[in-house]
């Protein structure tokens, strides 16, 4: 079975994505709408945050994390420049999400390809894989809408930027390291919305290709378990 629209498969994506990547597999278009959808709702959240948070709050938080192990004099210039571009830090933040998942996307898609290759049969061109790799994004959005929700229903503009923007983290669910620790932008970065990326990314090698279910998980986890496999080893140096 496969989604019969676009529209369809946006929500597909969640309840049944093998329908999903059956639809988008051979469909023209498909996927400048899921990236839509990703960039629109992760600039919303970005928007509201900034438009809720008491920005002496959030300079303060940014301080603390960027000035560690910074000495006196880094420690000054730092806070300069973080309250020079406090006026314009939510559109750079918003064009910066945009960017990143555009070029994301293009560096996976050559990934997916160079994978697919093992695969005889596979025929799929680089945009076809950029496509992809932007399904397997979609779990952004509803990051987005828990980031919009807690932002919106937070009684005290003083609300931790990671906090709501990095809740599905291992570091905020499971561990609460501390800034400063050795690990502790690694396990802010590993996420559960990436995890389910990863799943997503095995359901659609499946779909693809010829590949078993394991060889389809390995290859979807791969860049993932290089990344932060490398990350935690000099991270432990």
């Amino acid at each position: 079975m496969k989604s019969p629209n676009a529209f369809s498969a946006l929500l597909d994506i969640y309840i049944s994505p093998s329908k999903a990547f059956n639809g988008v597999e051979h469909a023209k278009g498909w996927s400048w709408l899921a990236f839509i959808a990703i960039s629109l709702v992760s600039m919303a959240s970005i928007y509201i945050f900034y438009s809720t948070v008491d920005m002496q709050f959030l300079i303060n938080e940014q301080f603390a994390a960027a000035s560690v192990d910074a000495t006196i004099g880094e420690q000054k210039m730092i806070r300069q420049s973080i309250e020079q571009n406090a006026g314009i830090q939510v559109w750079i933040s918003m064009i910066s999400i945009v960017l990143g998942t555009a070029i994301i996307a293009a560096i996976m898609a050559v990934y997916y390809m160079l994978i697919a290759k093992l695969d005889p049969e596979s025929e799929h061109s680089y945009g076809a894989w950029y496509g992809f790799t932007i399904w397997t994004i979609m779990p952004n959005v509803v990051l987005s809408l828990g980031t919009i929700a807690l932002v919106l229903s937070a009684s005290t503009d003083q609300i931790s930027q990671t906090a709501v923007f990095n809740f599905d983290s291992i570091n905020q669910l499971v561990v609460g390291l501390e800034p400063g620790s050795a690990f502790y932008t690694l396990l802010e970065s590993l996420k559960l919305s990436s995890l389910w990326g990863i799943g997503l990314g095995m359901v659609g090698l499946k779909c693809w290709t010829n590949f078993s279910t394991n060889k389809a998980l390995l290859f979807s986890a791969l860049p993932t378990l290089v990344i932060f496999g490398i990350w935690a080893i000099i991270a432990a140096m």
